[in-house]
């Protein structure tokens, strides 16, 4: 049987906080090296700190009832940022990937931050994470910086990626706006 008809995408509430925290812990723990947190901060927090960032969207795909990836978004609420949103806590399972699974998170991902209001998807990524850079390039993330030694532990500095989506108008899909002015308009 295909796995897209047992997948079941859907938002996390506050009652999937057990949910919340297995898909985290194991993601900070099974892929260190993909993640500014670490294992050890995330395993100490209260019941109250996990439920907390519930209060963000969070989106969890499941398998025949069984969660197996992740993906959640940090609304901007300053005014005149409230256009943009990050992407983070991005994980699948080992077993789940290249299933469309991520694919499908994303997708939810993209329509929740439309449906807010949000133009700009933006991201931080380990350069040194090629498969995940792959992954947000295909669906049309373009990289606008480089943080060099972005990441530092586990004795290793890697640089982070900042990478962008445009969703919708004034921009476009994956446009980057960049105005000239005429040189009839310029002032001298």
């Amino acid at each position: 049987m295909p796995i897209e008809s047992e997948l079941a995408v859907r938002r996390l509430s506050v009652k999937d906080v057990d949910v919340f925290r297995r898909l985290r812990l194991e993601a900070l723990s099974h892929e260190p090296f993909s993640y500014a947190s670490v294992f050890a901060d995330w395993a100490r927090l209260s019941d109250r700190q996990w439920r907390q960032h519930l209060s963000h969207p969070v989106f969890a795909a499941f398998v025949g009832g069984r969660p197996v990836g992740m993906m959640a978004l940090r609304f901007e609420h300053a005014r005149k940022m409230v256009h943009r949103a990050r992407l983070v806590s991005v994980y699948v399972q080992k077993h789940a990937r290249g299933t469309g699974i991520a694919a499908k998170l994303m997708q939810e991902m993209i329509e929740h931050a439309l449906a807010h209001g949000v133009i700009q998807l933006e991201l931080a990524v380990n350069a040194e994470n090629l498969i995940a850079v792959r992954f947000y390039e295909r669906h049309g993330f373009v990289e606008v910086g480089r943080i060099p030694d972005g990441f530092l532990g586990h004795d290793m500095k890697h640089d982070e990626l900042i990478m962008v989506l445009r969703l919708a108008p004034p921009f476009g899909p994956g446009q980057i706006i960049c105005r000239t002015v005429p040189e009839s308009q310029k002032q001298t």
